[in-house]
């Protein structure tokens, strides 16, 4: 009976359902993945956990907003340790009176052998960037940030100067010059954590 419900289907349809129950279907597969061989955290990831806790950054003036930007950054352990989730918040200013936040996961992908970010931001922007690891106390990210219509390639330098503060600069891909041009400088201090109230 199924089957000649099946086959009076439109191929649309058709094609819906496969569609659907690909969707569908997919925990099912991945726990049948799992039942196998229990998923491992890459141990990479752990190069990762320097930025773990609450940070403070400043962007001066002279950054691509032409007004200093402060924020606080967020960043912990989640999704069964396999990602770094990181909450990023803009503070109110008289230079600053619509603050825009962002949400963003850090990982490893085991099959490329490098790190991504991805970062959703809450004024429509959209980054994806790569990162093969700390070199020395630089970390650099690469990839591109989507602005309206407009893929544009964006390159991080994060210097990490100690254990509780590192710097930043963003490089923007000069369409003329192809070479990278320095548009932010930011600069972020570890936030110590407010003593429990718990007795």
């Amino acid at each position: 009976m199924q089957f000649i419900a099946w086959s009076i289907c439109s191929k649309p349809a058709r094609l819906a359902a496969i569609a659907l129950l690909s969707v569908t279907s997919l925990p099912a597969f991945t726990r049948g993945v799992q039942a196998e061989q229990i998923p491992q955290v890459p141990p990479e990831l752990d190069q990762l956990a320097y930025f773990e806790g609450t940070w403070r950054c400043e962007q001066p003036a002279d950054s691509l907003a032409f007004e200093s930007v402060a924020l606080t950054w967020l960043v912990e352990r989640d999704l069964n340790n396999f990602w770094y989730v990181g909450y990023a918040e803009e503070m109110t200013s008289i230079s600053n009176p619509n603050p825009v936040n962002s949400r963003e996961f850090l990982g490893y992908d085991a099959a490329a052998r490098h790190f991504v970010r991805m970062a959703a931001v809450g004024n429509g922007n959209l980054l994806n960037l790569t990162s093969s690891g700390w070199q020395g106390e630089q970390l650099t990210w690469e990839g591109t940030v989507t602005v309206e219509d407009q893929a544009i390639f964006l390159r991080q330098i994060i210097t990490q100067e100690s254990e509780n503060q590192f710097s930043a600069t963003y490089f923007i891909l000069d369409d003329v010059s192809h070479e990278w041009q320095p548009v932010v400088n930011e600069t972020c201090e570890r936030q110590a954590q407010a003593p429990s109230t718990a007795e």
